[in-house]
């Protein structure tokens, strides 16, 4: 398992507005290093990638040699990164990032946490106005604990936003090459985007196929996702 918060540097970019000197393709070689190191490049394997891990992912096998490659790559909601698919850090606004928090909100601690009406209906809606919407029905369904206050959601939501920019700016400033091994991308019922299309892979492989899962961006780990991948990669799989 290569878990990327473990890369100092990532972790503390989102606790830095996003900032870092870091590129895709430095966390990557770090991930085929510690693969490698472990010796699980020498046997018949499947790279799993959930989210930013998937690209990654795609970016680690520019790192391997053939003998070493992934059978495939399995993408869980991971979007590419190709212009369509980016966008500058000041375009990350509520709009497209209060739904996800409360999707976040929700898988940690269960139950549902719906996106405030005053989004729905458009506007100029300042984010604690949003926030103190999120926070009255995150504690009305459990997904938040009693005694929550505003700004304390404000303290997380921020670090959330850092997160995303993070990634976003890593993505933006990668050329991703061609695939180097065939994709699958499994695409849970309430992903990150609703558009019909495979997130932008389809420009970076002529051997991708797209599968549905049940639950969201992050229930969607803690479905019966491990028996569609089972019968994806019926080998040893490493996981980002």
């Amino acid at each position: 398992m290569v878990d990327l918060e473990q890369v100092p540097e990532y972790f503390q970019a989102a606790l830095d507005g996003g900032r870092s000197d870091l590129t895709v393709s430095g966390v990557a070689s770090r991930a085929a290093d510690a693969l490698r190191s472990r010796g699980l490049l020498s046997r018949p394997w499947t790279l799993v990638g959930w989210s930013f891990g998937g690209v990654v992912g795609h970016a680690l096998t520019s790192f391997l040699s053939s003998a070493e490659l992934p059978r495939q790559i399995v993408l869980l909601d991971s979007i590419a990164p190709v212009p369509e698919y980016t966008r500058g850090n000041d375009e990350i606004g509520p709009d497209l990032v209060i739904p996800w928090f409360c999707m976040y909100l929700a898988a940690k601690r269960g139950g549902a946490v719906p996106v405030p009406r005053e989004l729905a209906a458009g506007g100029d809606v300042d984010v604690d106005t949003l926030l103190q919407a999120v926070l009255e029905a995150a504690l009305e369904h459990g997904a938040l604990r009693p005694g929550t206050t505003l700004p304390g959601l404000r303290k997380v939501y921020d670090t959330y936003l850092d997160g995303l920019r993070r990634n976003n700016r890593l993505a933006e400033d990668f050329a991703p090459a061609r695939a180097r091994v065939p994709l699958t991308l499994l695409r849970p019922e309430r992903g990150l985007l609703a558009t019909p299309d495979p997130l932008g892979w389809e420009q970076l492989s002529d051997d991708l196929s797209v599968e549905r899962t049940p639950g969201d961006h992050y229930s969607m780990l803690r479905e019966p996702v491990t028996a569609k991948l089972a019968a994806l990669a019926a080998v040893p799989a490493g996981h980002l």
